[in-house]
């Protein structure tokens, strides 16, 4: 996900598909990724490492990524954890979320973009780390 019309195509690229120092918050409507996007800035976060992603981008990278699987991607993606690093990302925009990455060097900068989206209506955080991936699930109260 992510990805642009100048990317490679998918059969160039690794067969698997493992992000690493990324943290990727879910977002509600347009203007709450701006908001968190200050919030990292004011954070020490350089505009450089933070990229917004709207709903209809990762709609059209996604169908991009479906309609190049060949055989072999489709046989490796089972066995592998490929499909779940992208699945979550289509059905949030679907209802029109949009995605903040950051990226991050290590887990110290993680947990400092993750407390940066603290004042943000964030309702999903994904960290995909140099040796792991892992969720951040956030309960909202209802008033």
């Amino acid at each position: 996900m992510g990805t642009t019309d100048r990317d490679p195509d998918l059969g160039s690229r690794p067969m698997v598909f493992h992000p690493k120092g990324l943290l990727v918050a879910i977002l509600p409507g347009p203007d709450e990724p701006e908001r968190a996007a200050a919030a990292h800035r004011a954070a020490g976060f350089a505009n450089p490492k933070l990229r917004t992603i709207t709903p209809r981008q990762i709609l059209d990278d996604y169908a991009r990524y479906t309609a190049q699987m060949s055989l072999p991607r489709c046989v490796v993606t089972a066995f592998t954890d490929g499909h779940e690093t992208a699945d979550p990302h289509p059905g949030h925009a679907r209802d029109g979320r949009y995605a903040l990455w950051v990226h991050v060097v290590d887990d110290d900068e993680a947990d400092r973009a993750i407390r940066g989206l603290a004042g943000c209506a964030t309702l999903h955080i994904r960290h995909y780390a140099h040796r792991k991936r892992g969720d951040v699930h956030l309960r909202r109260s209802t008033p």
